[in-house]
C-alpha cells in the first residue's frame, strides 16, 4: 500500500486501539483523517490527538452495523475532502456469555459489527474508490480469522472477514480497477475490546 501526504484515510473503530494507532500512523505521513467510532467521547479525544499532527481531521459518529450510518460516513468524507484513498474497516467487538445457551443477541451484535461492518464499509466506499481510479481497502480480521480458539462467535466473524477480503482482492485484480485490498490479522494487541464487550 502506497501512503502519501495529501491522501485521505478513513478509519472505523478509530476511538481506541488499532484504529487509533492507524490514524496516528496515517497522520504522521501527512494524510487527512476521517475518524469513525460509535463511542462519541472516545471519538472526540481521538480526533483531537490525531489533529495534533497538523493534518485535517473529520470525526463522524458511526455504528458500522448500520448500513445507513456507514453510507452517511462515506457521504461526509466525500463532501469534506472530495474523495477517499484509503479505507480501513477496523471496528470490532467481542461478545460475552455462553454462545450456545446465552442470548442470540450476542451473536447478532458481534456479527453486526465485525462482519456486517466490513460489508457495509466496502459497499459504501468501493464506488468512490473505483471512480477515483484506485486506492486501498484494509479489513481488520484477527489471527483468529485463520484458526479458531477464542470464541465461536468472534472466530466465525473473523473467518468471514478473511474470506470476504480474499474474494474482494481477487475481484479487484480481475476487474483491473487499481484498488488494493489487504487483510490485517493481528495477534494479541493491548486494546479495549474486552472492556467494551456486552
Amino acid at each position: 500500500m502506497q501512503i502519501e501526504s495529501g491522501q485521505v484515510a478513513v478509519v472505523t473503530g478509530a476511538g481506541s486501539g488499532i484504529g487509533l494507532a492507524l490514524c496516528h500512523a496515517f497522520a504522521a505521513e501527512g494524510c487527512s483523517i476521517v475518524l469513525a467510532d460509535v463511542q462519541q467521547d472516545a471519538l472526540e479525544r481521538a480526533a483531537a490527538a490525531v489533529a495534533a499532527h497538523g493534518v485535517a481531521t473529520l470525526a463522524v459518529p458511526t455504528d458500522v452495523s448500520d448500513a445507513a450510518q456507514v453510507a452517511a460516513l462515506a457521504t461526509a468524507t466525500i463532501e469534506r475532502f472530495g474523495g477517499v484513498d484509503i479505507v480501513c474497516n477496523n471496528a470490532g467487538v467481542s461478545g460475552a456469555g455462553d454462545p450456545w445457551f446465552g442470548p442470540i443477541e450476542s451473536w447478532e451484535w458481534v456479527f453486526g459489527v465485525n462482519l456486517w461492518g466490513v460489508v457495509h464499509g466496502v459497499r459504501a466506499f468501493l464506488p468512490h474508490l473505483a471512480q477515483r481510479g484506485g486506492g486501498h481497502i484494509v479489513n481488520t480480521a484477527s489471527m483468529l480469522g485463520l484458526y479458531a480458539g477464542m470464541s465461536p462467535v468472534y472466530d466465525a466473524t473473523k473467518h468471514g472477514v478473511v474470506a470476504l477480503t480474499e474474494s474482494l482482492y481477487h475481484t479487484m485484480q480481475q476487474a483491473g480497477l487499481g484498488i488494493g485490498v489487504s487483510c490485517l490479522c493481528p495477534g494479541w494487541v493491548k486494546t479495549g475490546i474486552i472492556e467494551s464487550d456486552r
